[in-house]
């Protein structure tokens, strides 16, 4: 059988033997050892390990590159002062978001924040964007859930930018836009009325904050709005839940049982969720039962929340709760860091939530993988004969490998085709040649 591409010897995980994998119409067609055919393209990976295409599950990419445009990282260019910002937003400085300039010496000022964010175009968002999302296609990122900022300071910018960056990455990754009220829907009251244009303008995810209120009681009626309008437009939920070291910081239980009432079951993600570690075990078993019940899906970001406080992600893990990873944040206002590279984040993950052993690699590779793809609901995902053929060729056979040493993305496939690839070099002098010789 003629095929459009063919991979040869591949090793997948789990299988005792190789096989190749026929791909017709930009999907798998077949998967079987030796298999014949005169198919126009043939790539021979010689035993090296093939998995499906990575997830980002949380992305902020909107907010991309702040360090390099604003040359917070320059020594020959001055940064912005914050003083000199002050004044311009003295009569608006009551976000619910001042608490992290206190206690996070990462984070950037609110105002120099701001002012950035006003400062947006939609051309300069969408090639950001695009940077962003050209490295993670490299690393063999196929599909990511987009967060934009959709406020009184960034309007509708973000939308704008990341809805172009989806138009031009349409046939190369499936890219969700998540509409995300940053700074609160109560302390920032123009935002209730951005999120539903920005859902009308062609948002797919309706993202909430509630923990960024001032009072529990605001805390519910921000998720409470969300989940309304979520359901006018049928559109999935991603939370981002109790992102700090305080027990007293209690919105995921609330949207937990709000996604039970409504009977979202599935539809409904949450990420962060830090307080949960620090809650008493007994409150945080009931937690974990009620997101269990709710068959919520949780993205953790295993690089930044590092600088803050990560959840109980083994825990949730041996609930069968369904988590995933995501980049989170790339040199933006909270994190000068970030290449958008998924086997960075497994190697974090395998230290952070203790998963460096045989079963643990694998359960942190489906983090990155068929996680990340029920998080975003994709369709024809995987391996098997008819799902879409989003896949990476690693150089390694196993996943520890590609832990262990962050191997080459050699090929990465999406919609049946090449589109790219990494091949390093490396040069070493001869042993002979080298400073240290031991005299006998």
């Amino acid at each position: 059988m003629a095929y459009d591409l063919m991979i040869r010897s591949a090793q997948l995980r789990g299988l005792p033997h190789l096989v190749d994998i026929g791909i017709s119409d930009g999907h798998i067609a077949s998967v079987a050892p030796e298999l014949a055919t005169d198919s126009n393209e043939v790539i021979d990976v010689a035993g090296r390990l093939v998995v499906p295409g990575f997830i980002d599950s949380h992305f902020h990419i909107g907010k991309s590159f702040f360090g390099r445009e604003t040359h917070r990282y320059d020594y020959q260019q001055e940064e912005w002062n914050p003083a000199e910002l002050a004044e311009r937003y003295r009569h608006r400085y009551r976000s619910g978001m001042a608490d992290l300039e206190i206690y996070h010496e990462n984070v950037v000022p609110l105002v120099k924040q701001w002012a950035w964010k006003e400062a947006y175009t939609p051309e300069d968002v969408a090639d950001r964007t695009c940077d962003a999302l050209s490295l993670g296609l490299a690393n063999g990122v196929v599909a990511c859930r987009m967060f934009v900022d959709i406020d009184s300071y960034a309007k509708l910018t973000e939308l704008e930018g990341a809805l172009e960056a989806k138009r031009r990455f349409k046939d190369l990754m499936q890219l969700q836009v998540c509409a995300f009220p940053q700074e609160g829907l109560h302390s920032d009251p123009q935002t209730a009325t951005l999120m539903v244009e920005a859902m009308e303008r062609g948002a797919d995810v309706v993202g909430g904050l509630p923990h960024v209120e001032w009072t529990d009681e605001l805390c519910h009626k921000h998720a409470d709005f969300c989940f309304e309008l979520a359901a006018r437009f049928g559109a999935p939920l991603h939370f981002l839940c109790d992102d700090v070291a305080s027990p007293m910081t209690r919105t995921l239980e609330y949207v937990a049982a709000k996604t039970i009432e409504a009977r979202y079951y599935g539809r409904v993600a949450s990420s962060h969720n830090g307080a949960l570690s620090i809650y008493p075990d007994a409150h945080a078993v009931k937690v974990l039962n009620m997101i269990r019940d709710a068959e919520m899906n949780i993205s953790c970001n295993s690089q930044v929340n590092l600088l803050g406080i990560l959840t109980r992600v083994h825990e949730m893990v041996d609930y069968g709760i369904n988590v995933s990873v995501g980049q989170d944040d790339l040199d933006n206002f909270y994190y000068p860091f970030g290449k958008e590279d998924p086997l960075e984040w497994a190697w974090s993950m395998a230290h952070a939530g203790s998963f460096a052993y045989p079963k643990g690699i694998e359960q942190v590779f489906d983090m990155l993988t068929v996680n990340g793809s029920k998080t975003l609901g994709l369709k024809d995902y995987g391996l098997e004969v008819g799902c879409r053929a989003d896949l990476v060729v690693l150089d390694c056979a196993h996943p520890r490998e590609a832990i262990q040493f962050q191997v080459d993305r050699l090929h990465v496939i999406t919609n049946g085709r090449r589109v790219a690839g990494t091949h390093r070099e490396r040069w070493l002098a001869e042993p002979a040649n080298l400073a240290f010789q031991h005299n006998k």
